[in-house]
């Protein structure tokens, strides 16, 4: 309540102090001229930081959802990376195995056949366990 008189501010407040207690309950802030700006600029203040306040909570309350997200995130890419292990162990495998075949290959095609006698009737095969072929 702007009181526009400086005398009947300073009056109020010397000798009502029953009056300012009662505009302190119903929050009524009494301001003369002098304290008028005082007063404006605490209530812009207390208003900035009602607002801040709001959004800080706000602000606070998407953090979480985003933290939550991120967890999730996490938990996803860590099931992915087990899962590309799995794939590059799966593929060194098969290159280990791609190796031995070609390595059979190989002696296969090596093997020359100008120079071993031809299978008589009644002959068996022995295999050749010195050059890994079955």
């Amino acid at each position: 309540m702007f009181i526009p008189a400086e005398a009947v501010f300073a009056e109020i407040h010397a000798y009502h102090a029953d009056l300012i207690d009662y505009a302190h309950s119903r929050r009524v802030w009494i301001t003369s001229p002098t304290t008028f700006m005082a007063v404006l600029n605490t209530l812009q203040i207390v208003i900035r930081d009602l607002e801040r306040r709001k959004f800080a909570d706000i602000i606070q309350q998407e953090l979480q959802k985003l933290g939550d997200d991120f967890k999730r995130y996490r938990e996803r890419w860590d099931k992915l990376a087990v899962h590309i292990d799995t794939v590059h162990k799966d593929v060194k495998e098969i290159h280990t195995t791609t190796d031995k075949i070609s390595k059979k290959f190989e002696r296969i095609a090596k093997v020359d056949f100008e120079d071993k006698p031809l299978l008589t009737s009644g002959e068996e095969v022995q295999p050749d366990l010195e050059s890994g072929l079955e």
